[in-house]
């Protein structure tokens, strides 16, 4: 009992630190957007949502909020399934490994711009990481799941090649349908999803193995 005690403070302790990066970093990240004289409030704040970086660690705010502070309530129950910090966790890591893969390289990124990045896309992936495979008790979930999983992801390239269409803006490189062609920025849009199942995939088998060593 006190050994589940202890764990479950550390865990607490570890979303808190999460809370406490994002709390911080995403107010940061739109304020430095704001200071544009380009956007207005309503422009700054639909460019500021326009990027799955933003969007997910969005998630992993409510998430690890509602985990500290939720009580009771149903929105708790949902953020606390297996299954729902397992695709939040899938997502942020993609969010890491895209960038740190396909972005880093090509931006030179300063001062708050640089805190708030590395927090988005390095800090916070690693810590919701280490929170899931170590805070979270495994269950076994079925690989079906992935479909609902997609859902997000899709839907997010969706509209951001068809809002690209319209304002022609695209928020990262790869997915530019102006500069590649929307062939090409379909076609890498997918390379994307599938980088999801298969890490997805993982994870899932990682809580299976988990799961069995358990019973």
């Amino acid at each position: 009992m006190e050994k589940e005690n202890t764990t479950k403070i550390k865990g607490e302790i570890l979303l808190g630190i999460i809370f406490a990066l994002e709390l911080y970093a995403l107010p940061v990240q739109f304020y430095l957007l704001l200071k544009n004289p380009e956007f207005t409030f309503f422009s700054a704040a639909v460019r500021f949502l326009s990027f799955f970086t933003i969007t997910t660690n969005t998630i992993v705010f409510i998430c690890s909020a509602l985990l500290l502070f939720g009580g009771r309530s149903k929105a708790n129950a949902f953020f606390r399934k297996c299954t729902t910090i397992t695709a939040i966790t899938a997502y942020i890591l993609i969010v890491g490994i895209v960038f740190n893969l396909l972005l880093r390289p090509v931006l030179d990124l300063q001062g708050h711009h640089l805190i708030v990045s590395e927090i988005f896309h390095t800090v916070v992936p690693i810590l919701f990481f280490f929170f899931w495979l170590f805070f979270v008790s495994p269950e076994k979930i079925s690989f079906k799941v992935i479909s609902y999983w997609l859902i997000y992801p899709i839907i997010y390239i969706i509209y951001t090649l068809f809002h690209g269409l319209a304002t022609e803006f695209y928020p990262y490189p790869f997915i530019d349908a102006t500069q590649l062609g929307f062939e090409i920025a379909i076609i890498n849009g997918f390379f994307v999803l599938l980088s999801f199942v298969i890490l997805s995939i993982i994870l899932i088998s990682i809580f299976r193995i988990k799961t069995k060593s358990y019973t």
